[in-house]
C-alpha cells in the first residue's frame, strides 16, 4: 500500500471504523486454518481458539477446528468441544427470546415496556415517548451501561433474581436517561437486563429456564448453559497480559475473587459467572453457537428445529432508525454494517480473559463463530473473511 493510501486510511479510520475495511474471499477451511495460525502466546494472539463455520447454501454444514491451550498454567489443549464464556453474545439469545414472545402475542416490542415492568421501571421517561422493547433491542433507549465484568463471581455462587438486579442497577444507572428514547444509540447492558425481566413477566418462567427450554434445547445446544459446572470436563480459562490495558481495567472494577494464580507474564481467571445473565451470562462451545447462527441464516430453523418464524428473523435483520429516520448501527439484537456493499450482522463479547465473536453474511448463507481465551485478541479480521457468493438458485433448506 502506498504511503498516501496508508495515510488516507489512517485519517478515515479516525472518522469511521469501516472506512478502509474490506472483506477477503476465503473458503471456510482456509479461514479456519488462518484462525489457528494466530494461536500462541505472542503479541496480539490468544493462548487458545476454536473457530466454527456454518454454510446453508446447499446441504447445511458446520465445521469446527480448535488449537492452542485452554489454560497456560497446565497446558491443557483446546478441543472442538471446549467451553468458553460468551459474554455479550448472550444478547442475541435474549433478543431471540423477545421475538419469540412477540410473535406468540405474549408481548409487543412496540408497546411501552412499563406495560410489563410497571413500578419496576423506576426511571424518568418522557410521557409522550416511553421506552419500548424495540428501543432496548436496538440500544436506542437512553438507558445507562453498567459493566458486565463488575457483576461477576466464582462459579456456583447464588445469583440475585433479575427483579432485584434490575432495581439495583436502575437506582445506580437508570433514573435519568442519557437521551430521549429513539433519539440516539448507545450500547446498554441495562437495557438487556430489562428485556430479560420482561421475558420472565410475559412468560412466567425465569429467564434462564426460558432460554434453555425454548432455544438451547430446541436447537440441540447440549454444551451450552449459564453455569460452568456441567462443562468443566473441557473448559477454557481466561487470560490477560500483565500490565495490559484491558487487564488493568478489569482488575480495577472486578471482584478480586475471580482472578486465579498469576503466571510470569499473564493474569488468569478462575471459572467465574456473570450475574446479569440476559446481557452476558452464556457459556458454551463454538459448534453450539454455529447451530444458532445457522437458524438465523435459515429463516429461523436448524435441521428441522424451529426457534423463530421467517418474519421474526427478517425483523431482527432489519436496520433500525432513530426518530429522524437515520439508520442506526443496530438491527434487533444484532450490530450491523456494510462492507464492500454487502451487509453483515455480528456481535462480540469481551472481558475477563475472553474475546468471542460471531458474524453472519446472509447474502452468502454463511456464518462464523470464534471463541478465544484472551481479552485483547481481535477476531474481527477473521470474521471479515467470506466464501464466494452462492451459485444462483442454490438457497439452502428452509
Amino acid at each position: 500500500m502506498a504511503p498516501a493510501v496508508r495515510l488516507a486510511c489512517a485519517i478515515s479510520l479516525a472518522l469511521t471504523t469501516a472506512a478502509c475495511t474490506h472483506t477477503s474471499v476465503k473458503q471456510p477451511d482456509e479461514l479456519r486454518s488462518a484462525a489457528l495460525a494466530t494461536v500462541g502466546e505472542g503479541r496480539g494472539e490468544s493462548p487458545g481458539l476454536v473457530v466454527a463455520t456454518v454454510r446453508t447454501n446447499g446441504a447445511p454444514t458446520i465445521e469446527v477446528d480448535a488449537g492452542g491451550v485452554a489454560a497456560l498454567a497446565d497446558g491443557r489443549p483446546v478441543h472442538a468441544d471446549t467451553a468458553f464464556l460468551w459474554f455479550s453474545i448472550t444478547k442475541l439469545f435474549t433478543a431471540t427470546a423477545i421475538m419469540q414472545l412477540h410473535e406468540r402475542g405474549q408481548l409487543d416490542i412496540d408497546a411501552p415496556i412499563r406495560d410489563l415492568l410497571g413500578d419496576e421501571l423506576a426511571i424518568d421517561e418522557p410521557s409522550h415517548r416511553p421506552i419500548t422493547a424495540r428501543d432496548l433491542l436496538s440500544h436506542s433507549s437512553g438507558l445507562g451501561n453498567p459493566s458486565v465484568w463488575a457483576g461477576a463471581a466464582p462459579s456456583g455462587r447464588e445469583r440475585a433474581r433479575l427483579q432485584v438486579q434490575l432495581a439495583t442497577l436502575l437506582a445506580e444507572h437508570g433514573r435519568r436517561l442519557r437521551y430521549r428514547p429513539g433519539q440516539g444509540q448507545s450500547y446498554s447492558n441495562l437495557g438487556y437486563l430489562a428485556l430479560g425481566r420482561m421475558i420472565e413477566l410475559a412468560d412466567g418462567r425465569d429467564y434462564e429456564t426460558y432460554v434453555r427450554e425454548e432455544i438451547l434445547a430446541v436447537l440441540g445446544m447440549e454444551r451450552t448453559g449459564f453455569r460452568w459446572a456441567p462443562l468443566l470436563d473441557d473448559a477454557a480459562v481466561g487470560h490477560g497480559r500483565k500490565g495490559g490495558f484491558w487487564t488493568t481495567v478489569a482488575k480495577s472494577v472486578a471482584n478480586p475473587e475471580v482472578f486465579g494464580p498469576p503466571l510470569p507474564r499473564w493474569v488468569t481467571t478462575v471459572y467465574f459467572e456473570v450475574e446479569g445473565t440476559p446481557y452476558g451470562g452464556l457459556i458454551g462451545t463454538a459448534g453450539d453457537l454455529a447451530k444458532f447462527l445457522g437458524a438465523h441464516l435459515q429463516h429461523g430453523q436448524w435441521q428441522g428445529r424451529r426457534i423463530l418464524s421467517p418474519a421474526s428473523v427478517e425483523a431482527m435483520q432489519t436496520v433500525q432508525q432513530d426518530f429522524r429516520g437515520r439508520p442506526l448501527d443496530y438491527a434487533l439484537g444484532w450490530h450491523t454494517q456494510v462492507i464492500d456493499g454487502e451487509r453483515y450482522f455480528n456481535h462480540m463479547g469481551k472481558g475477563g480473559g475472553y474475546r468471542p465473536a460471531v458474524r453472519i453474511w446472509p447474502g452468502r448463507r454463511y456464518g462464523v463463530a470464534i471463541l478465544t481465551n484472551r481479552t485483547r485478541y481481535d477476531p474481527r479480521p477473521l470474521t471479515r473473511s467470506v466464501p464466494p457468493l452462492p451459485e444462483p438458485g442454490r438457497t439452502g433448506a428452509d
